[in-house]
Parts: C-alpha cells; structure tokens; sequence
C-alpha cells in the first residue's frame, strides 16, 4: 500500500551533502506529498481522489535503514478507514554493480471505527492490518538499471488472505535529473483473483529536493473483482513530493 520506493532511493543521493552528513549514527530525512490518486498494487487506496502523504526515512549505518510513511486512503467502508501507516526496516546488500535490498514491513490503519452496524453484538471484524516481507535485485549498466522484487504477506481475511507477489521493474536516467521508469508485477491472493498490474512514467528532479512523477497505471482487474468500484480501472496518476534532511 505505498509507492514510496522513488523517494527512498532518491534521498541519500540528493540530501547528502546536508547537514546530516557529519553524524556518525546515519542520516534522517523527511518527506511530504500530493498525489492525484494513491496506487498500489495498480488499485487506487484513495477511491480515485488526490491525497496527501508524507514520513520519515533514517539511513542508518552498514546500510541499515527504517523508517514510517503514512498515505490518507478512502475505502468507503463502514469503518469509516482515513488514513494507514506503514513502518519498515531493512538493510541493502551491495557487491559488484547489485543492490539486494532485504525489508519488513508492517501496515496499521489506526482510526477504523467501532463496531459496525451490520454485524451482530459481539461479532470482532479483523483488521485490514499487514506484515510483508519483502527481497528485492537491481542491477545497473550504467543509467540502465533492471530490478526484480518479491513480496510475501499473511494478510487478514479482510484483505484476501495470504498474498504473494512477483515484480520487475526497469529504469533509464536520462540524464542526472530526468529518468523514465516501467514496473510491471503478478500477485496471487488466497480469497480473491490474482491479477497483472504495470506502470510507466517519468520522474524529474528540481533543485535535488522536488520530486515530480507521471506515471500511468493499470490492472486486469474487472470492475466486478473490484469490490464493484472504479479503483482497478487505468490512470495517469500525477505526484509532487519535497523532500528534506532532518538531521
């Protein structure tokens, strides 16, 4: 439930020279954003609506890293679910021109709401809480760079059961504030039909902490396997993100 990985990536690179670079514990960054529609996955979080996001990213020492993000989201559920949180920890593996970078991840929405009116007295919902694991290869030859990535998460009920996930992506730098970007991916779900998703954009960068992106996404998702809404259907899905070091 993030697409986050961009500014992850982008931060030590562009901040660097920053105020944190003296420290001996890392360096902590933080970020905020408007998106015109929250994806993931290729599924709109956000029944299609702009949203803002935001958090925090430490880079730790021996290329540890943790960090929280936190997206609003619209499910129009009877939970009345506004907002998810998201905290993570990893560490990347870096020899000849790979990174493998190894994460945990664990979801919350902290403010679903009481107990709805649909179910019997009693009856205790599962949460749309998560935990993922995640491994993910990227070579790069020169300003090209090819990744593949897999997920595994243990989902409640509520959100299809256990999932897993294969996903590749490719990036080519234009130049060193221009780049263009595809992802694509497969996902089996336990209750619910596994699906293809993929986007394409560019991303530019302006006075190394803008982030502007264009990205277009899709699924094969039908309307009638979408809890019979619009969020699967395709988008050009615009972000602007500014980014900045803490300490």
């Amino acid at each position: 439930m993030r697409k986050f990985l961009l500014i992850l990536t982008t931060l030590p690179v562009a901040l660097g020279s920053g105020p944190a670079q003296a420290t001996d514990w890392g360096h902590l960054y933080g970020y905020v954003d408007w998106t015109s529609d929250y994806r993931f996955y290729g599924v709109s979080e956000s029944d299609r609506h702009a949203t803002m996001q935001g958090g925090l990213h430490w880079a730790a020492p021996d290329n540890f890293y943790a960090g929280v993000f936190t997206s609003g989201v619209d499910f129009k559920d009877s939970r009345n679910t506004s907002y998810e949180v998201d905290f993570y920890g990893g560490r990347h593996f870096y020899f000849d021109d790979n990174d493998l970078n190894l994460e945990v991840l664990y979801g919350v929405d902290p403010d679903i709401a009481g107990h709805p009116s649909y179910a019997p007295p009693g009856v205790i919902l599962p949460t749309y809480n998560f935990f993922e694991t995640a491994a993910e290869l990227t070579h790069s030859f020169g300003a090209f760079s090819l990744g593949g990535k897999a997920i595994v998460e243990p989902r409640p009920e509520s959100h299809g059961g256990f999932l897993w996930s294969l996903n590749g992506a490719a990036t080519y730098s234009l130049n060193d504030w221009l780049k263009v970007s595809a992802d694509v991916g497969y996902q089996w779900v336990e209750k619910r039909v596994d699906s293809t998703h993929w986007d394409l954009g560019v991303t530019a960068t302006w006075r190394q902490q803008w982030v502007f992106d264009v990205r277009y996404y899709g699924t094969d998702i039908s309307v009638a396997n979408c809890y019979g809404m619009t969020w699967c259907q395709p988008a050009i899905v615009a972000k602007i993100t500014y980014q900045f070091a803490v300490l």
